[in-house]
């Protein structure tokens, strides 16, 4: 698919780095004419282009996999959090961009200008948008909801189901049928800013550590990723941060019940008697440990196997669990993780800065955000177990 604004900025990049190639195939800066200013602001105009393009080629490619309001954003140009496509999505158009860097960096080399200056870059591992299956064995919570919307703007609105009482029944010829309630609130919310900063870290080690870039920005992206999934559980309302699970009108819940195994068996009875079809469970190391090391009269883990497998089908079902820190000790969820939404305004980004007192002690720091929304359309399947006596 063709797209006349990525074909633009393409054409003015193309016409500078012709402007300011020389006669053994590299690039000089200042060479380039058509852009007033210094070596400096010259490629920072360059940078800036290649970033556009590498964007604009990342969205198109992620426009297949987008779908509803972010698929509607991309045909209108109304930008939004289309760079958060799988790193596989988007590796055409990095590459292409890394490409450009090499030729602009040797440039700036030669004229005097830091190879890394300010500016940001597309952070590993980002978050996919639009509807996707669930993994078989997911790793992480946020990999359990499978739904993910771009957003155009700061706000966002969405339908929460309060009421389901189903009356459907046999009914004989001429007489009222029964009248089934499904109620539904329109709710209006905002995106939140999740971020934070790296220790400034000398200019030198990027030089002698080619690796030591890429493991910022995937410490750095995981970090923020990690505070976004803590508060999609335990969010607290009237706060900076989105309204976790935990927070949510109508979300049932599961009272501890002489054991954590009978207490989670029976969740799954009160799920499945709710007609709910859950997808996954969630549970903190601290209460899985106990889980796998209970023993039984002779001496033997309950949950062991003679294959070496898990043995609590009878608990859990066939139902995939995920072991993370962002459910609190004492506590477990079991859901349909279909029935709640991640909004995503802005994927997680590498800001990157070395100006300022930062130039004058050759370091630079690092800055890792996105912008997240979060909702939960039907709280009736969702359920916190509480797992202390």
């Amino acid at each position: 698919m063709e797209f006349p604004t990525l074909h633009a900025v393409q054409e003015e990049l193309a016409a500078l780095l012709n402007e300011a190639r020389t006669e053994d195939g590299g690039h000089d800066v200042a060479k380039i004419r058509s852009i007033t200013g210094t070596n400096a602001e010259k490629l920072a105009k360059i940078k800036a282009l290649s970033a556009r393009v590498a964007e604009l080629k990342a969205m198109g490619e992620a426009s297949g996999r987008l779908s509803g309001d972010g698929a509607q954003a991309f045909k209108t140009g109304v930008t939004g959090s289309h760079k958060s496509a799988t790193t596989n999505t988007a590796h055409g158009a990095h590459q292409w961009a890394e490409d450009t860097a090499q030729a602009l960096t040797k440039a700036a080399e030669r004229n005097g200008v830091k190879a890394l200056t300010s500016g940001s870059v597309d952070a590993p591992t980002m978050v996919r948008t639009g509807l996707f299956t669930m993994p078989t064995n997911p790793a992480r919570l946020l990999d359990l909801i499978v739904n993910v919307q771009s957003v155009p703007g700061n706000e966002y609105e969405y339908l929460q189901q309060t009421v389901r009482t189903d009356n459907a029944a046999a009914t004989p010829d001429s007489t009222t049928k029964p009248t089934s309630i499904y109620t539904v609130a329109s709710e209006q919310d905002r995106v939140r800013v999740y971020a934070h900063l790296s220790e400034p870290v000398p200019l030198r080690l990027f030089a002698d550590h080619k690796d030591l870039r890429p493991f910022l920005e995937s410490e750095m992206s995981r970090g923020v990723l990690d505070a976004l999934e803590a508060d999609i559980v335990s969010g607290a309302t009237g706060g900076e941060n989105v309204v976790g699970i935990l927070e949510t009108s109508g979300v049932g819940t599961t009272a501890y019940s002489s054991s954590i195994p009978v207490t989670l068996r029976k969740a799954l009875t009160a799920m499945q008697n709710a007609h709910e079809a859950p997808t996954a469970w969630a549970l903190n190391p601290a209460d899985a440990e106990v889980l796998d090391l209970l023993l039984t009269a002779d001496g033997e883990y309950v949950g062991g196997s003679a294959d070496g497998g898990f043995a609590y089908s009878n608990i859990f079902g066939n139902i995939p669990r995920v072991v993370t820190t962002s459910v609190p000790a004492g506590s477990a969820l079991l859901a349909d993780w279909s029935q709640c939404r991640l909004y995503v305004r802005q994927g997680t980004t590498i800001d990157v800065d070395a100006s300022g007192a930062l130039f004058d002690t050759n370091r630079a720091k690092f800055r890792a955000e996105g912008r997240f929304g979060f909702a939960v359309n039907r709280p009736a399947a969702f359920r916190v177990i509480d797992l202390t006596e």
